[in-house]
């Protein structure tokens, strides 16, 4: 299968979600600069989020599997894993009555887990997620996206932070 990229995004594309839009709870990940690099800080024991800007599907998307790449990279640790999930908001133009002052529609959490054993602390890993839950998403929506870490999951034993630095949605055709 041909990998598509649609919409790739760096850390810089995201804001701490600052108003626990994903989940109750959840604090505003920490933006920081490593060596010029804009990255996304996520505790190793709060749950932390952020939400991407807004932007329109593009065209090419043929309504085919979703998926996210995450890149990521660790700040002490290089034998546990790590689990991190994706949300999609999806908003039809002229047809979706979301108000978009005072509402959201995130759809259900798409789950990834990766292991760092065998990295160096540092090394750039990446996380492939299928995003089945994916609010309807159409070519020409507005979509954007969630990216939290999951340290209440049983699969995030990571100690320390783990830094996000960018993610790519792409479609399988």
């Amino acid at each position: 299968m041909a990998h598509v990229s649609l919409l790739p995004l760096s850390a810089a594309m995201f804001v701490p979600d600052q108003n626990t839009q994903l989940v109750g709870g959840d604090l505003a990940a920490l933006q920081v600069n490593h060596i010029g690099r804009p990255a996304l800080a996520f505790d190793d024991t709060d749950e932390m989020a952020a939400t991407s800007h807004e932007f329109p599907m593009p065209g090419q998307y043929a309504g085919g599997t979703l998926k996210a790449t995450l890149y990521v990279y660790a700040a002490g640790d290089n034998t546990n894993d790590t689990c991190f999930d994706v949300f999609v908001e999806a908003v039809t133009p002229n047809a979706d009555t979301l108000d978009m002052e005072t509402a959201d529609s995130w759809d259900t959490a798409n789950p990834g887990t990766i292991s760092l054993a065998g990295s160096t602390v540092g090394d750039l890993l990446t996380i492939v997620i299928t995003l089945a839950n994916k609010d309807s998403v159409e070519a020409g929506d507005l979509v954007r996206y969630g990216v939290r870490r999951d340290t209440d999951s049983a699969d995030d034993d990571v100690v320390g932070d783990m830094f996000f630095s960018a993610m790519d949605t792409w479609e399988d055709t």
